[in-house]
């Protein structure tokens, strides 16, 4: 599983989470079906949620998709609380490799996070250790921008570098 996880999470690969989906929905409920099982994951694993996500992909491509900041840190909580810190970030890419390869070049090991992008939307959800080695959980979600996605992004390193160097 981890092996999987690490490579679409490094590439941010939308066939390998939609098929990952898939793959769960066949072993939870014996047939593949998005819906289904996104609902199932709705109603148990997910039931804690703050607030209800309108959920209809496995990809995250869809613009019919709803989440919200609260609910990713909900989760990077949840996986903090059940998984062990070395499987986390053995998953998620940091500063300087996979999806985070042109930002956090001199934060290595002090980030770790998962990236996404639609048009005019970006996101990015994870884990960062300040200078004073306190590990914070954030989730950004900008959008309608009017800006390059590569300006968005840079504004956020510069907002999530000053973070973790001044705390």
């Amino acid at each position: 599983t981890d092996s999987l996880l690490k490579i679409m999470m490094h590439r941010s690969d939308n066939f390998f989470a939609e098929q990952t989906l898939l793959m769960i929905s066949n072993e939870k409920l014996g047939f593949m079906n998005d819906a289904k099982i996104i609902d199932t994951l709705l109603k148990t694993d997910l039931s804690g949620l703050p607030q209800k996500p309108k959920w209809v992909d496995g990809s995250g491509l869809s613009r019919y998709n709803l989440i919200t900041p609260q609910d990713f840190v909900w989760v990077l909580i949840q996986m903090k609380n059940e998984f062990k810190w070395e499987r986390i970030k053995e998953i998620l890419p940091t500063g300087g490799e996979g999806t985070l390869s042109s930002y956090y070049k001199n934060y290595p090991g002090r980030i770790y996070a998962k990236t996404g992008s639609l048009s005019n939307h970006i996101a990015l959800s994870g884990y960062i250790t300040t200078k004073k080695g306190k590990q914070l959980v954030f989730s950004i979600l900008v959008n309608a921008y009017q800006t390059s996605a590569a300006n968005i992004r840079k504004g956020v390193e510069k907002f999530l570098s000053a973070v973790m160097d001044k705390y």
